[in-house]
């Protein structure tokens, strides 16, 4: 198989890189990404390319089975045309590329954020919950939009097998966005209102993405991990300390910062604290009974994988 991955040298496009080079049934690794990769193996070839610009050389060039679309802007950005011209115009520029090429499969990393952050959240969220990004955080909102896209997409295209994989907050070694930054302060500012938090380990995400590739499943699934965690324990298993905000004055606190752009204070506009306050917790009953997948990590084990891993550069 010859698998083409968007967003080949982010996170979670990366890890995956790596994962499928090592996998017998593989045949090449094509990667697309506007940063330089990290990876390098005989089977990987990296294309530097922005998500938005035409891709059809590289679908006749390497003759690609399936499609991996993870290229999306994750930290956010104070430009919200850009981002929403990034996710949401990249998104159609490769299905646009999948469709004319023939792809076979094509798996897109969405997020649990689609749900949205709402008081009255199913709990647990299933797969059948309603898509209620906040309009007014750019990320959550342009996951909810581009699946609204890819449903479109897969009732004009029944022949392509389309794979919707909605993951929690990956955490593991490689955990590093503005959530990440945040609880590594050695004093870490947040909602005194704040609720328990759900993870899934990296490693358990890309053992995911590559058992739908290799078996061709497509359909709609949540990725999350077993259980919760408080803030308190997460900040306190990375030797920091807590400093509870009430949520009316850290709002247009951290508002002001990010408006000021005083990133060493915050690296997240405030609607984003939402999923700090809210219920939003994700069932993985789906993908469980219907794969037969078994986490490897729960909640628990895969901050503390992240935690171990931060101990270990100091």
């Amino acid at each position: 198989m010859n698998i083409l991955i968007t967003g080949a040298a982010g996170y979670i496009g990366g890890r995956l890189v790596e994962y499928l080079c090592e996998q017998d049934w593989v045949y090449r690794v094509v990667g697309t990404d506007v940063n330089e990769p990290r990876q390098s193996h005989p089977k990987y070839v990296f294309d530097r390319r922005d998500i938005r610009e035409s891709m059809d050389d590289i679908f006749e060039r390497e003759k690609i089975d399936a499609v991996v679309h993870t290229a999306y802007i994750l930290p956010p950005i104070h430009n919200k045309q850009l981002m929403e011209d990034i996710n949401k115009g990249g998104t159609k520029n490769i299905l646009a590329a999948v469709s004319k090429a023939e792809v076979k499969h094509i798996l897109y990393t969405s997020s649990t954020t689609a749900y949205g952050f709402y008081p009255d959240n199913d709990v647990p969220l299933t797969e059948e919950s309603p898509l209620r990004g906040n309009d007014d955080f750019t990320y959550a909102k342009n996951k909810k939009e581009i699946e609204k896209i890819l449903q479109t997409f897969i009732a004009e295209h029944p022949e392509i097998t389309v794979t919707i994989l909605r993951p929690c907050f990956v955490v593991g070694p490689g955990f590093a966005n503005p959530l990440a930054n945040q609880l590594r302060k050695k004093i870490v500012m947040l909602p005194a209102n704040a609720r328990p938090f759900q993870f899934v380990h990296e490693d358990d995400v890309v053992e995911i993405m590559a058992m739908m590739l290799k078996k061709r499943i497509g359909g709609i699934y949540n990725v999350a991990g077993e259980g919760t965690m408080t803030f308190t324990e997460m900040i306190r298993m990375l030797g920091n300390f807590r400093l509870p905000i009430p949520w009316s004055i850290l709002y247009p606190l951290n508002h002001l910062a990010w408006t000021l752009r005083l990133h060493f204070f915050t690296e997240f506009p405030s609607p984003a604290m939402r999923l700090l306050v809210t219920p939003w917790i994700a069932s993985s009953d789906k993908l469980i009974q219907e794969t037969g997948y078994r986490f490897k990590y729960d909640t628990r084990q895969a901050f503390e994988d992240f935690a171990r891993s931060v101990k270990e550069e100091k």
